[in-house]
């Protein structure tokens, strides 16, 4: 866990970090995965996700960062309970890929639609390591932005039942790591997770968060 003081600096780094330093970073990937990992998935099957295997669609997923009265946070969406993928999940903001758009148009795009907010390529700092999804077999791209002000949210009620916001902090506690039980399929699993609150965040989108998690501290040790 990193201390206050430690947590300013990691933040004050992501959005000052010279850009080009950003992308030459070797990111953590299947290292901080691993930590949110469901266990009834096969690590060899969700680990082993930088390259096509044929029949996926690819995805992009947007971190956008801004300051707000909280320090430094971003929304998290809840889907709604009548989605075809992860129905009554929480996710970032994105969604596929529409013809002859790159990954990271499709997640400016999709944050405009979802969450009724503009973002700009200028602001997005950093591209993540793309992850695979066994249950909708897409192959998700992860962009993070930093911007100064909090977004004037005009929520998507198709696409998203609420949003709430996460502090960077709270993100970057260690307390915010836990388990919950989870049934499927007959049996009774120990998931790991983040809880927000009375939030629980996991699957995707937490192991997309723990690898955000585990580069703001690599940033700040590199300050």
């Amino acid at each position: 866990m990193l201390n206050n003081d430690a947590l300013d600096s990691a933040v004050s780094c992501i959005y000052s970090f010279p850009l080009e330093k950003l992308r030459d970073m070797s990111l953590p990937g299947p290292s901080a995965w691993r930590l949110m990992l469901p266990p009834f998935i096969e690590e060899a099957e969700s680990l082993a996700l930088r390259q096509k295997r044929g029949g996926e669609r690819d995805a992009a997923v947007l971190i956008l960062l801004h300051r707000g009265p909280r320090g430094p946070s971003f929304p998290l969406l809840e889907r709604p309970e009548g989605m075809r993928h992860h129905p009554g999940q929480i996710a970032l903001p994105g969604g596929g890929l529409e013809p002859n758009e790159t990954a990271l148009d499709a997640a400016l795009r999709e944050t405009r639609e979802e969450l009724g907010v503009t973002v700009t390529a200028a602001s997005v700092h950093l591209s993540l390591s793309p992850i695979f999804v066994l249950p909708s077999k897409y192959l998700v791209h992860p962009f993070l932005a930093c911007v100064e002000t909090p977004p004037d949210y005009k929520l998507n009620g198709g696409e998203a039942s609420s949003l709430f916001e996460v502090p960077l902090s709270n993100l970057l506690d260690s307390s915010s790591r836990s388990t919950f039980l989870l049934h499927r399929k007959g049996r009774t699993w120990d998931v790991p997770c983040f809880r927000f609150g009375d939030k629980i965040v996991w699957g995707l989108t937490a192991m997309i968060l723990a690898e955000f998690a585990q580069l703001a501290g690599s940033i700040e040790k590199l300050s």
